[in-house]
């Protein structure tokens, strides 16, 4: 095998990250380039397994509470100053303090790191988070309970360390190019906003030498349509969105380039549950009854993704998803229980439901988003207004509360139901229907002091079928993962059921 002798890729974002800061960052385009730029304790490999990063080795006492990491010796960050313990101490204190105002602080209270929980609320001082730097180049991370899924959490970009010196001096601002301060495989180069992000090697990175790719250039193009031609005039090397209505054709055109996998993802429509009338449950249910799933996977999108009628995709380890009532249902039988609801709700042909139906603006969003609203104004006594919108503006609305009914996605972070079902929590930071079960939240925590696998995902299915019944989401498909690669790039973990793939393993063999 011969190395091509330019080594520069070219990706399309569905979207301009609306933060490169790992604490701040929410959404998958967010995902995609923070993933060059940071490294963690560990990281995973083509197959999706945890392996070493910024820690080389780690133990855990014999009750699982306390996990030490010892960190790779002469780690540096970008700058060239030595990367330590202290700065992964400091990091997922920022991270958990409420300051900061990160989206993600919930996730160390979700790992059981020590009184996490508290600090995010307020309650105690950050100083007694359960992270401890030293002796010597170690970390040690003291839970309340055991996390048997901790080392999987430890992948996700908001356990990336942070420069504390870059974000003392330059604020929120300290991610910008000529600012950034970063210790992963690539550097920030260039960023010019919705054009392009432009990345190169890191030369201080602890595994520099086996990196190949010299560059990578991210384009923000929200369009699938847009990136696919880009694609096929060469101006991209990989796509990671294939167009609804090109996959068929695509299929014959390049099969050997077109790449198809499960994901851990769920498609959704989240309800604002704080506004009436969405805080009423038949009016959620009724919404959500006469939704025909499979017109949705089979007549409009068609690249592998399964029906769902509850939240968590089988592609959990071990995993069951239990039979909601609704589910079991005829599709009549649906309508007329639909039509109930609405009606016992006060709204009829004289007097609509009428709502709004935000989504960020790419291709199959719309195309799924005209699909729902025909369906429901079809079938129900409902006025839909279709709204789309540019990537960060729905982010933002959608956290805020600044809608009723939103298009929606979630992709889990690790091998655990729970990585899927905590975003309807109410310390979730990315819980957009604000849902708060007392029952729901009792299962979920009984399921974190659980450590055999097959009894936790019993308490995940009863804890599913509690979502199914209060309605504040209605699940439409467990998503699939496509790809477009060109044909002379390897080291891609396009079968990541994450979705995650890590650049500093790509390279381009000579056609």
């Amino acid at each position: 095998m011969k190395l091509a002798e330019q080594q520069t890729l070219k990706r399309a974002l569905r979207g301009d990250p609306e933060s490169l800061d790992p604490h701040l960052a929410i959404g998958t385009p967010e995902d995609h380039v923070t993933r060059e730029l940071f490294e963690g304790l560990v990281t995973q490999d083509l197959q999706g397994n945890i392996i070493p990063g910024q820690a080389e080795s780690w133990e855990t006492s014999r009750d699982g509470t306390v996990w030490t990491f010892t960190l790779r010796k002469g780690l540096r960050w970008s700058n060239g100053k030595p990367l330590t313990a202290e700065d992964f101490e400091y990091s997922f204190k920022r991270l958990a303090n409420p300051e900061t105002a990160s989206p993600y602080a919930w996730y160390l209270a979700a790992m059981g790191v020590k009184n996490a929980d508290e600090i995010t609320k307020g309650k105690k001082p950050v100083s007694t988070l359960g992270v401890k730097a030293g002796p010597g180049n170690t970390l040690t991370l003291e839970l309340n309970r055991p996390a048997p899924y901790l080392l999987a959490m430890l992948t996700h970009r908001s356990m990336n360390p942070v420069p504390r010196a870059a974000i003392e001096a330059h604020g929120r601002d300290w991610v910008a190019s000529g600012k950034i301060v970063n210790n992963g495989p690539f550097n920030l180069v260039k960023r010019i906003i919705r054009e392009q992000i432009v990345l190169n090697q890191n030369s201080n990175y602890w595994n520099h030498k086996n990196t190949v790719l010299t560059e990578i250039t991210f384009l923000p193009i929200e369009s699938e349509t847009a990136a696919l031609n880009r694609y096929r005039a060469g101006e991209l090397d990989m796509v990671s969105s294939v167009p609804t209505t090109h996959y068929k054709k695509l299929i014959n055109e390049m099969p050997e380039q077109l790449k198809t996998s499960s994901s851990l993802a769920t498609y959704y429509l989240t309800f604002n549950t704080r506004e009436k009338p969405f805080n009423d449950v038949r009016v959620r249910k009724a919404l959500s009854y006469v939704l025909h799933r499979e017109k949705i996977t089979d007549n409009i999108l068609g690249q592998g993704q399964k029906t769902a009628y509850t939240f968590t995709p089988e592609t959990v380890t071990g995993f069951t998803a239990p039979e909601p009532d609704y589910k079991k249902m005829s599709p009549q039988e649906r309508q007329a229980s639909a039509s109930k609801l609405l009606k016992e709700a006060g709204y009829s042909k004289d007097n609509p439901l009428t709502f709004t139906y935000i989504y960020n603006a790419t291709d199959s969003n719309k195309h799924i988003a005209v699909a729902i609203q025909e369906m429901w104004q079809k079938q129900l006594p409902v006025k839909v207004e279709l709204e789309n919108l540019e990537w960060s503006t729905y982010l933002q609305r959608k956290l805020d509360g600044q809608y009723q009914v939103a298009r929606a996605l979630w992709g889990g972070d690790y091998d655990d139901a729970i990585t899927m079902l905590d975003v309807h929590t109410p310390e979730h930071g990315n819980n957009s229907s604000f849902y708060n079960s007392k029952r729901y939240n009792q299962l979920l925590d009984q399921a974190r002091q659980t450590l055999d696998r097959e009894e936790r995902n019993r308490i995940y299915a009863e804890a599913e079928l509690v979502l199914a019944s209060d309605m504040p989401i209605a699940p439409i498909y467990w998503n699939s993962l496509n790809y477009l690669i060109k044909p002379d790039l390897r080291g891609i973990s396009y079968d990541n059921p994450e979705g995650r793939i890590y650049s500093r393993d790509i390279y381009k063999v000579a056609q």
